[in-house]
């Protein structure tokens, strides 16, 4: 019996760490232990008993999550654990270019590299080969697609 309550607790403390530690490791492992002590469960009390702890574990787990998702970031603790710097992906939309002339860094068949002032960008042109050098112009830009023709 200890050993499940253990393991029930532990789950618990586990997820609830959760937004602190990165990776979704603590939650994971906490999930396990809840499984482990269901197993448990089902093993020593019976089918009846682990029915009803499974499922009184599932509620638990859904009106977590949905309080996790829902209502943490509008808490003390959820605004001094979030962080309001944005990290751009490489792979961002580069909108600023279109209509920029530039000059294709390597062959492009069709796609290749290309640099428009400092800004080196992986390009693509609709189909039409162009030589390494050669100057070029930014048609149209969709999410990491950046599609270029000869100037």
């Amino acid at each position: 019996m200890e050993s499940i309550v253990f393991l029930l607790v532990a789950g618990a403390v586990l997820l609830a760490v959760e937004p602190i530690l990165p990776h979704l490791v603590s939650g994971s492992v906490g999930l396990v232990f809840w499984a482990i002590a269901v197993v448990l469960i089902y093993g020593r009390y019976g089918s009846s008993v682990g029915h009803l702890s499974l499922a009184v574990l599932l509620s638990v787990a859904l009106v977590g999550s949905w309080w996790y998702l829902r209502k943490l970031p509008e808490t003390r603790f959820g605004r001094s654990v979030r962080s309001d710097r944005v990290i751009p992906a490489e792979t961002a939309a580069k909108t600023h270019l279109v209509g920029v002339d530039g000059v294709a860094l390597t062959p492009l068949r069709p796609g290749g590299l290309a640099q428009f002032g400092v800004e080196r960008v992986d390009v693509v042109t609709s189909g039409e080969p162009l030589d390494k050098g050669e100057r070029i112009r930014v048609l149209s830009v969709d999410g990491p697609r950046v599609l270029v023709r000869s100037a």
